[in-house]
């Protein structure tokens, strides 16, 4: 998913043409600089509540610790929350969690935690498993309640959690139990 198209996609929902030409040129006066500024802002809001609410992007990494204290600053990627501490065996650890470390009864542990998404800037590409209409949706919500449009963001609100639910749910293959006949 290019980052441009969606925020383009967002334009048109929003019915900006002009500011839909300007996107990827370094044209435009300071107004309307602002105001794509201000949707490449709601489309990092939007992503950051798609990956950290619905759909997390996951992190396994091994770690060594010398006295059992694990701080989240030493981790390689920011994180949102722990999913599972293992030890060099694979086997699950107990672990005491503060604000910015855990407490393991081990010095090497594989930790898989739920990391805090990079922000985009114009240009980026993402690989995403969604729709790039769903973070169109959520990016105009986020700009209309940003411009005190509620009502307009209200409709956004729900064609985005619409999506968002319906792309989250779980598709599974109905069966019925096999008909008989009784006399």
């Amino acid at each position: 998913m290019k980052i441009n198209d969606t925020i383009q996609l967002c334009c048109d929902f929003l019915g900006e043409k002009d500011l839909k030409l300007l996107i990827g040129t370094s044209s435009g006066d300071d107004v309307q600089k602002a105001k794509l500024d201000a949707m490449l802002t709601c489309l990092n809001l939007a992503y950051e509540e798609i990956v950290t609410e619905y759909l997390p992007i996951l992190f396994t990494e091994t770690v060594a610790t010398d006295d059992g204290v694990l701080n989240f600053s030493s981790l390689s990627k920011p994180i949102s929350g722990i999913i599972s501490v293992k030890d060099e065996a694979g086997k699950d650890l107990t672990y005491s969690q503060s604000a910015d470390h855990i407490e393991v009864n081990s010095t090497k542990v594989q930790i898989t935690y739920q990391i805090v998404p990079e922000k985009f800037n114009f240009g980026d590409e993402e690989k995403v498993i969604f729709p790039e209409r769903l973070l169109a949706y959520g990016t105009a919500r986020e700009y209309l309640f940003m411009q005190g449009l509620s009502e307009e963001a209200l409709l956004y609100e729900k064609r985005f959690k619409d999506a968002l639910i319906s792309f989250v749910r779980k598709k599974s293959l109905l069966t019925l139990p096999k008909r008989q006949w009784k006399n």
